[in-house]
């Protein structure tokens, strides 16, 4: 009878982890590039989002990248800066679309999506001035000489040196990378048996992001089971910030004399509870161990 053997797919064993990096960070850099040269002159909702989209998909690289010894004062001080920068103000209007958009949904009061939409308005000029000062293309460009010179850097030192870290420039993308992953499952697990309280429920949804990123950027694999959890700890999240700030801007228009504010904050407690019982069974279910594999009978 036919014997089912699986190995790890080939392409990820017969390179290099450095050749993979390098790689990775030239396929996000390239999104980078596009989407920080024309962010600052039009800063609606989609533009805004894709943009953070890519940041977080730069930074979950150069988290690992960092560790493997990729930064140096450099890359702070002609590209990191600018990019933590940009993210930050980024941030602050992606924080008012989400709210904006979950006020309309859950039907908040007239005046509270009033003000913030206000002050969406005023915030997105501000930011774009000041994303202008920036001179992210400048940083993008260096970005792209940095990469290249570190990774020559880095061949040329593993080649000639013994690392106290035990790089090894012979080792695969896969066996390299899966203690990166093993690492991130850790966290997540042992978050999740405990998550309860909105922080620990958000602090669990930046390790499900990370863990979803490292599975997708260097393995190639999207899961179910992490996106839907990303998604249901996001929501969690966002309408946890968006009671917060109900509250505070219904305070400064007259508190809970403020008409329609009580039942819109009795819809947002509503919700976060029917939240609280779909994250239970998903912390139980996560994709722990999930690696790519080549099936083959023999």
């Amino acid at each position: 009878m036919p014997q089912k053997i699986t190995h790890a797919p080939e392409h990820l064993i017969t390179v290099s982890w450095l050749s993979q990096e390098e790689g990775r960070a030239i396929v996000v850099m390239r999104d980078l590039e596009q989407s920080l040269s024309k962010v600052h002159k039009k800063l609606d909702t989609k533009r805004v989002h894709e943009t953070r989209v890519v940041l977080r998909r730069w930074y979950s690289i150069w988290d690992i990248l960092t560790l493997d010894r990729w930064q140096d004062e450099e890359y702070e001080k002609r590209i990191g800066r600018t990019l933590k920068a940009v993210n930050k103000l980024l941030g602050s209007l992606r924080n008012l679309d989400v709210n904006i958009a979950h006020a309309k949904q859950y039907s908040l009061p007239e005046p509270v999506i009033m003000v913030w939409t206000k002050k969406r308005k005023k915030l997105a000029e501000k930011v774009s001035q000041k994303i202008a000062k920036l001179k992210v293309v400048k940083a993008v460009n260096a970005l792209k000489s940095y990469v290249g010179r570190k990774a020559y850097e880095l061949e040329q030192y593993l080649a000639f040196s013994e690392d106290e870290l035990k790089l090894s420039i012979n080792d695969s993308a896969y066996h390299h990378m899966v203690g990166f992953l093993e690492a991130t499952e850790r966290v997540a697990h042992e978050q999740a048996r405990h998550a309860e309280a909105d922080e620990e429920l958000h602090e669990l949804r930046l390790s499900v992001k990370r863990w979803r990123y490292i599975l997708a950027e260097f393995f190639g694999l999207t899961n179910l089971e992490l996106v839907q959890a990303q998604q249901i700890l996001g929501k969690h999240h966002d309408l946890a910030l968006l009671k917060l700030e109900l509250e505070k801007t219904a305070n400064k228009l007259g508190g809970g004399s403020l008409e329609g504010f009580k039942e819109a904050q009795s819809r947002l407690l509503l919700e976060l509870s029917a939240l609280n019982e779909e994250i239970k069974p998903l912390k139980d279910n996560l994709p722990y161990g999930l690696r790519p594999s080549v099936s083959f009978e023999q």
